[in-house]
């Protein structure tokens, strides 16, 4: 199933975390459309904002004692073109959580249309070799989870992943 298929995925509130950005001049190509690189950028700034929430802000300057969180995948779906002059609201939270990996799930918004999906496989590692999250990453990812269309407590996890 494609990313856009999920229509929950296209609404703001199913994500915990969000932030705005004002594009750049510098983010649009010929077009003034804003560039796949910029988007990507984009959502690597909302992966490292939910990063160190769950493992702390030395995890992306300074890891300590070999931590890594590597890519296993990533994939950015465009539903529609975003402009220059304006902002951008990303939107992330977490969709899976395995032993050693987890999956973000992520929207990106231009004048309250879903413009973006991304998603990324990252892999808890430590000097290159899978690790185990920890109890206190995963009740840090817990509150982080997607919300469940009908419910009204953040953090709570949606019912279908």
């Amino acid at each position: 199933m494609s990313l856009k298929d999920d229509l929950f995925r296209r609404s703001k509130s199913a994500y915990p975390l969000q932030f705005h950005h004002r594009i750049l001049y510098s983010d649009m190509d010929a077009f003034r459309h804003v560039n796949n690189g910029a988007t990507g950028r984009y959502f690597e700034e909302g992966r490292a904002d939910l990063n160190m929430r769950i493992f702390g802000e030395s995890c992306m300057t300074d890891p300590p004692g070999g931590l890594q969180l590597l890519f296993a995948r990533v994939e950015i779906e465009y539903l529609r073109q975003a402009h220059y002059p304006g902002s951008v609201e990303v939107c992330t939270g977490l969709a899976r959580i395995g032993s050693s990996s987890y999956v973000q799930a992520q929207a990106a918004f231009q004048g309250g249309h879903c413009f973006a999906l991304a998603e990324a496989v990252m892999v808890k590692a430590v000097d290159g070799r899978p690790v185990p999250l920890t109890k206190a990453e995963r009740s840090a990812m817990a509150v982080l989870m997607l919300m469940s269309p009908d419910s009204t407590h953040p953090g709570e996890p949606q019912g279908n992943l």
